[in-house]
């Protein structure tokens, strides 16, 4: 008979493994749960962003490029950003119904992070914490006017830090 002695953490570990049983049981029951139902309007308010484009400042200078897509059937967004000075990003933007509001989760260069919350009115989706707000506008000719303001008195003034305009990157070229 062969022994094998485990330190605590360890045994601990395969313990609590087994009782919860094994990892397959887990990912059926995963795969079983109907997905979730991000079909409604709510959802699909930002939809409007979901694309490839070319970013340009007020002046008409490239500002970046931006690739924007929906994943998790509707219920995400994920955005891929590349500035023109070489700056990245990323966020992950959702409908939440138990708040009804729009949640933002951006990281960017340098480590900087933002958790954003807002609605979606009059062609405008406002998203805002108590030092930044950033607005998308949806225009008629199929451009998105993003701009971000930043406030360092807690929302009583604001100054604009990014205005950019989002054309399609197909109808650029």
């Amino acid at each position: 008979m062969l022994t094998i002695y485990l330190p605590r953490s360890i045994l601990a570990v395969v313990l609590a493994l087994n009782a919860i049983g094994p990892a397959s049981t887990a990912t059926q029951q995963l795969q079983q749960q109907p997905p979730a139902n991000c079909g409604d309007a709510n959802h699909r308010q930002f939809d409007f962003w979901v694309g490839d484009w070319d970013v340009f400042s007020p002046d008409g200078k490239p500002a970046g490029r931006s690739h924007i897509e929906s994943f998790a059937n509707g219920c995400g967004i994920e955005e891929n950003w590349t500035g023109a000075k070489g700056g990245v990003g990323r966020s992950l933007n959702t409908y939440d119904a138990s708040d009804h509001q729009w949640h933002q989760f951006w990281v960017g260069t340098g480590g900087s992070v933002l958790h954003l919350t807002g609605n979606f009115a009059n062609d405008v989706m406002t998203l805002q914490n108590g030092g930044s707000r950033i607005r998308w506008t949806r225009n008629a000719d199929g451009t998105v006017r993003q701009v971000w303001d930043i406030s360092s008195d807690g929302g009583q003034t604001w100054k604009v830090s990014f205005d950019g305009k989002y054309v399609r990157a197909a109808a650029t070229k």
